[in-house]
């Protein structure tokens, strides 16, 4: 079976995550806009929103966890690695400036 370059190149990065993502949809606030998770980890995320951020960027953001007690919030700060225009809105990744989950 042979595999393409460009998958290759994919797997590594892959590999090279510093934490274990997971796929989940949680309600964000950013800089007073609100977006909506596609998945998280301990050191990143990657999210939707209405508006367009810039590599490099510093953000604020309010996560939002549901739970059977109600919403608990969680403010972190983090900073633009990527930045995917899709249709009317972007997908944002970015790294967070102190871990999610701290061990």
């Amino acid at each position: 079976m042979e595999i393409s370059t460009q998958n290759e190149k994919k797997a590594f990065l892959l590999d090279q995550r510093a934490a274990q993502r997971f796929g989940l949809a949680l309600r964000l606030t950013v800089d007073g806009g609100e977006g909506a998770t596609h998945d998280l980890s301990a050191t990143g995320l990657y999210f939707a929103s209405a508006t367009r951020y810039l590599p490099g960027q510093a953000i604020e953001m309010v996560l939002e966890f549901p739970g059977t007690t109600g919403t608990r919030k969680l403010s972190c700060k983090a900073e633009v690695v990527r930045v995917t225009p899709v249709a009317r809105e972007f997908n944002v990744a970015v790294r967070l400036l102190a871990p999610l989950f701290p061990e």
